[in-house]
């Protein structure tokens, strides 16, 4: 097959075959003749796909796909890729047809050096980095203990017991749940607790609410310094204005009017409330009015995060809903708010369908020093990661986003090692995920997370490494009232980063280099294959990490149609193949039937008059020889590669992943596509090998993805872009 498809044998009796077509042999014939090629070809097609598995989790990151993130599912970037494949067949074509193979020769040398590189490069990687020993989940003795709010930085954090018992406490605490900076028990209005309890934070000190109460804390030592009876799921307090801001009309210093006072908000249902701060808990007529009206997307009992902005603006995240809010200053009488009047917002995003909010977390991005910009982490059901730079006038930018494959538990921005920049922790699924720097280079060192679907907070406190200049860290995450930990340890090499990230990309590119060399020098079938298979491998992995299965799906089938019509219809394939091989070049899998030395080389077809083509007379070293384009073996591969990298890491048999199992079962698929194929290859013919070796790889995609992982297998939102 060429580099897109196409399978033919060459065999020394070939002339003679054409002449006397009554002498042909029997299939069963043709086929023990050729057993030998074919095996050895199926043994490539195989360690080729294996190996691009072998190499996928060192390629399984966002930052390093294709099209980013987002683009694995955009129809339109894979169609791109075909029409690429198309300009690059004709471009071949038209240089060969006019004597300027050298430039064929040398491009597509420097193509397949890069493709290379990225499989030797993980390779070497894998040989010389030590595999850092796996993280474990401590479980430990808390129970009924809630996380309610985690500090930037995550080193303190806030945690309600038997929140809804009537007989709750809010503990302030560091050093993961150790040191206990001050507790505050909560004594609500007849004993009842209606609501979680909510805090914000505010230059006066800590906002509480709990459903029946406004409660003002002293943050240093948690006392109570001020009470408002008013139903409150989350509360706010803004600070007075300097008195030469204000516009004339401001009133709302104390909602009554009065000068240099606080202006305290309640958040209950759908409203933001001003509370009158001259309030004796009477349930009479409001003076401040009946509050604003969040949009209809907005859950005050399902709020995840909130925060104060400056005096003039506030951040709130519910389940469905999250905005900027600006606080009602100006332009407002003292009789409150309209009668249906709106919040007003400096930036708001509303989710649709099933999608909710199930995580956040506020500050500075990896890479980015620990008190620069603050950025908050939104992390959705649907496997969004959404980022804006928040700034203390209100305003907010667009900052990143990332696409992940299962819903989003938990996130946390914390410097794990000391090392003065925050990573990015992440609760994905039953996975926990750690990415470092600017980039978000994700490690290697995951950990899977028990515990249902629930959301996870999560707190970081680092240990001091006797062993290395840089600490280690230990995590706690809560699921339902439950707390567990993990204690990451980095692990020195006594190279260091050198060893890390230099030794393995000097080694792969010394030997990428050989093998050209050698290439150049010596193109026998051992060295030619060799290379296809590397360079195999190695495109696989980069395009199959790119796409997710139904776009890979949709790709194979527009690539075995034009490989049909390149063959049979076009046969401009069949040109593009010799061309190939005359050149020498290792767009193709060799599998001699008795391998001899000397290089692979065929001469270039005669045509007669009449435009038959006519049987090349073979050279030395083809005696029986098959050929298969790695066209033939990628298409297939990417489905492996791509049915690995996105489809739901649930557990299979003999401790492999269904994912691992569903690459397989659509590996085996494509070899009994294979076999099919072979029945027409054996009889000398050219065949188009895509329609048959990407239909079984589909089929086998199909049937392994139903047995080990269920509907989910086929479920992806894709576009066109």
């Amino acid at each position: 097959m060429s580099g897109d498809g196409f399978a033919a044998k060459r065999r020394a009796e070939a002339a003679e075959n054409v002449q006397s077509a009554s002498a042909e042999p029997s299939l069963i014939e043709q086929l023990k003749d050729q057993a030998g090629s074919m095996a050895g070809m199926a043994g490539m097609f195989v360690v080729t796909i294996l190996l691009a598995m072998k190499i996928q989790p060192f390629y399984d990151h966002d930052e390093i796909r294709a099209f980013g993130s987002e683009g694995a599912t955009k129809a339109g970037f894979i169609l791109l890729e075909l029409v690429f494949i198309f300009i690059f067949t004709a471009l071949i074509i038209y240089l060969a047809r006019r004597n300027m193979e050298k430039f064929i020769k040398w491009g597509v040398l420097g193509i397949l050096w890069i493709a290379m590189m990225y499989t030797l490069y993980p390779l070497a990687a894998m040989v010389l980095v030590p595999e850092p020993p796996a993280l474990t989940e401590d479980e430990t003795d808390v129970s009924e203990a809630y996380i309610v709010s985690v500090e930037e930085g995550g080193a303190n954090f806030f945690y309600v017991d038997d929140p809804l018992s009537g007989n709750g406490t809010l503990m302030y605490v560091g050093n993961a749940g150790e040191i206990e900076h001050w507790s505050h028990q909560i004594i609500p209005e007849d004993g009842f607790v209606s609501e979680t309890v909510r805090i914000t934070h505010t230059e006066d000190g800590i906002v509480m609410c709990e459903g029946t109460r406004w409660v003002l804390l002293d943050a240093a030592t948690g006392e109570q310094k001020e009470e408002h009876p008013k139903d409150c799921y989350v509360g706010f307090r803004q600070e007075v204005t300097e008195p030469e801001q204000m516009p004339p009309d401001w009133k709302w210093e104390s909602c009554d009017g009065e000068d240099n006072v606080p202006q305290d908000w309640t958040v209950v249902d759908g409203y933001l409330e001003a509370i009158p701060f001259h309030n004796d808990g009477d349930i009479g007529p409001r003076d401040c009015g009946d509050g604003w009206l969040f949009p209809s997307e907005f859950d005050a009992r399902n709020v995840i995060f909130a925060q104060e902005f400056g005096s003039e603006h506030f951040l709130i995240v519910s389940s469905k809903w999250a905005g900027m809010v600006q606080f009602p200053t100006q332009g407002q009488q003292i009789g409150g708010a309209q009668l249906g009047e709106q919040v007003e917002t400096t930036w708001n995003i509303t989710l649709s369908g099933g999608e909710t909010f199930d995580a956040a977390t506020l500050g500075a991005m990896p890479g980015i020093n620990a008190s620069g910009q603050d950025t908050l982490l939104l992390g959705t059901s649907s496997g969004r990661v959404l980022g804006v730079d928040v700034n203390q006038d209100g305003s907010v930018e667009e900052r990143m986003s990332m696409q992940l494959a299962e819903p989003v538990r938990g996130l946390l921005l914390a410097d794990c090692c000391a090392g003065g920049s925050n990573d990015l922790w992440v609760i994905e699924g039953d996975h926990l995920r750690i990415f470092m720097g600017s980039g978000l280079r994700e490690l290697t060192r995951s950990l899977d997370v028990g515990g249902d679907a629930s959301r996870v907070p999560m707190a970081l406190h680092n240990v001091d490494n006797s062993q290395s200049e840089i600490d280690g860290a230990l995590l706690l995450m809560e699921q339902n009232g439950e707390w567990s930990s993990m204690n990451y340890e980095f692990i020195p090499s006594d190279m260091g980063q050198f060893l890390i990230y230099t030794i393995p990309g000097l080694i792969a590119l010394i030997l990428s280099i050989g093998m050209m060399i050698a290439l150049i020098m010596r193109p026998e079938w051992y060295v030619i294959n060799t290379v296809g298979v590397l360079v195999g491998a190695g495109t696989i992995t980069m395009l199959g990490v790119s796409f997710v299965p139904w776009i890979i799906i949709i790709f194979m089938v527009l690539a075995a149609i034009y490989d049909a019509w390149a063959v049979y219809k076009s046969k401009h394939m069949l040109e593009l193949a010799d061309t190939m091989v005359n050149l020498e070049l290792p767009v193709m899998l060799v599998a001699p039937q008795k391998p001899t030395r000397g290089r692979i080389q065929m001469a270039r077809p005669e045509t007669p008059i009449d435009g038959t083509p006519v049987p090349p007379a073979p050279r030395k070293g083809m005696e029986e020889t098959m050929l298969m384009g790695l066209g033939d073996v990628i298409f297939p591969g990417l489905l492996c590669i791509s049915a690995m990298s996105w489809l739901p890491d649930v557990e299979g048999p003999l401790g492999w992943s269904a994912p691992v199992w569903v690459a397989i079962g659509t590996m085996i698929g494509s070899l009994v596509g294979y076999c099919v194929l072979m029945t027409y290859v054996a009889r000398g013919k050219p065949q188009a090998g895509l329609p048959l070796l990407n239909g079984g790889a589909i089929l086998g995609y199909f049937i392994s993805g139903m047995i080990f992982i269920g509907s989910s297998a086929f479920v992806f939102n894709i576009s066109l872009f």
